[in-house]
C-alpha cells in the first residue's frame, strides 16, 4: 500500500547517512543521469517530488529543475533544499512546456535523461532499475515503466499499467505506450532528434515515435512513479489541442509507412488511438489496419510478424468492444488472421461472446 512509502522520512535519512560523503563535483565528473523536472507554479507538490528524487538508492545524478516563470512559492520551496545535485535554472518568463523541456535537453549533463513531473513521486529504486537496464541493453534509447495513480492527497487510486516489453517501436503506431513521467531516454538521442517539436500537449508521444523509428524502445514491468491525477492534467484541459496534435503525429506515422494522405484514414486512426470505436463500422477499421499492414510490407519499417500480430489483436479488441454479432466467423475469415496469432484466451472470449449474442437474438 502507498502508506508504506514515507518519502520525506526516506529523504531525511538519506541526507543524514550521506552528510560525510562527498557529492558529485560538476567540474570534474558529469553525472550519469539528469533527472529533469519542469515546473510552473508547483508549490503544492514539488516538495514531495524533489524529496523522492533525493531519496533514490542510485546517487549518480543531477536534478535539473527548470522554472517556467512561476509566480507562487515554488522557488522558495526549492531554495530550502541544500543539496549540490540540484541545479535550478529559469526561463525568461512563462514559455510553456515544450520550450521548457527543450531547455532541459540542452542543459542536461547526464548520459541519460530521466523525466519526472513536478507533481509526481519517484519510487526509491526507479533510477537504479532503469540505469541497470539501459547499461545492459545499449540498443535501447527509451526505458519506461508502470505507475500507480494517486489523488491530490497522495492516496492510491489504482494501478496505471502500460504495455511492457523490450521492443515496442511498432506499438507506437497505434498507441502511446509510455507514461512520460517514467521515461529515461538517452540524452544524445534526444538531441539527435532535435528535441521536442511543437506538438503540445502530445510532444512526448511525437518524440517517442520518432525515436522508435530508429532505435529500440522498451517498458519494464516495474512501477517507477506515483502519478498524480487531478483536474489540471494537461491532456484534460486541452482536449481539442491534443486531438489536433495527435492528427499531425498520425500524418507522420502514415508518411513513414508510405501511406498516401487520406483524411478518412487519419480520422479512423485517431479513433483507435483514443479507443473511440463506436463511431464507425467494422469495415472502416479493417480498411485502416489493412493499409497499415500494406504500408509496412512495402517499407519493412517494423518486423512483419510482430507488427501484423499487433494489427490482428487490435482488430480483435475492436470487434469485441463493438460486440460484433458474427465475431466467430469473422475471426477466422479476417484478412489479418494468422494461426500463429491465435490464443486460447481469444478463442474463449469469442465463443463466449458469440454464444451470448446468439442467445440474446433467439430470446427476442
Amino acid at each position: 500500500m502507498l502508506e508504506t512509502f514515507h518519502f520525506e522520512e526516506a529523504y531525511k535519512n538519506f541526507i543524514l547517512g550521506n552528510q560525510r560523503k562527498s557529492h558529485m563535483d560538476n567540474t570534474t565528473k558529469k553525472p550519469t543521469v539528469t533527472v529533469f523536472m519542469a515546473v510552473y507554479n508547483g508549490e503544492k507538490y514539488i516538495k514531495e517530488a524533489i524529496e523522492s528524487v533525493l531519496a533514490q538508492n542510485y546517487t549518480d545524478f543531477e536534478l535539473l529543475i527548470i522554472n517556467d516563470g512561476s509566480t507562487d512559492k515554488t522557488l522558495e520551496i526549492v531554495a530550502r533544499f541544500n543539496d549540490p545535485r540540484i541545479r535550478l535554472l529559469h526561463n525568461d518568463g512563462n514559455k510553456g512546456l515544450t520550450y521548457t523541456r527543450n531547455h532541459g535537453v540542452r542543459e542536461a549533463q547526464g548520459e541519460y535523461f530521466a523525466i519526472l513531473d513536478s507533481d509526481d513521486i519517484a519510487m526509491p529504486n526507479r533510477l537504479k532499475l532503469q540505469v541497470d537496464y539501459m547499461n545492459a541493453n545499449p540498443n535501447v534509447a527509451i526505458c519506461g515503466g508502470q505507475a500507480v495513480l494517486i489523488d491530490g492527497n497522495s492516496k492510491e487510486i489504482r494501478p496505471y499499467k502500460v504495455q511492457p516489453g523490450d521492443s515496442l517501436s511498432h506499438w507506437l503506431v497505434l498507441h502511446n505506450v509510455f507514461i512520460n513521467s517514467t521515461l529515461m531516454i538517452k540524452t544524445a538521442v534526444m538531441r539527435e532528434m532535435g528535441g521536442y517539436r511543437e506538438m503540445a500537449p502530445a510532444e512526448d508521444y511525437d518524440l517517442s515515435f520518432r525515436i522508435g523509428l530508429k532505435y529500440q524502445v522498451a517498458n519494464l514491468s516495474d512501477k517507477f512513479v506515483l502519478y498524480r491525477e487531478h483536474d489540471n492534467n494537461i491532456s484534460r484541459v486541452q482536449t481539442e489541442k491534443l486531438s489536433n496534435a495527435q492528427r499531425r503525429i498520425i500524418q507522420h506515422i502514415h508518411s513513414s509507412l508510405n501511406i498516401p494522405a487520406d483524411k478518412s484514414l487519419i480520422e479512423t486512426h485517431h479513433d483507435i488511438l483514443n479507443y473511440n470505436v463506436d463511431v464507425k463500422d467494422m469495415s472502416t477499421f479493417e480498411g485502416l489496419l489493412e493499409a497499415l499492414k500494406q504500408g509496412n510490407s512495402h517499407t519493412h519499417r517494423y518486423p512483419a510478424k510482430a507488427f501484423n500480430k499487433l494489427l490482428f489483436e487490435t482488430w480483435f479488441n475492436i470487434a469485441r468492444l463493438k460486440k460484433v454479432k458474427q465475431i466467430l466467423f469473422l475471426y477466422f475469415k479476417n484478412p489479418l488472421f494468422n494461426w500463429s496469432f491465435v490464443t486460447f484466451r481469444q478463442l474463449r472470449k469469442i465463443f463466449k461472446q458469440s454464444l451470448f449474442l446468439n442467445l440474446s437474438i433467439s430470446k427476442r
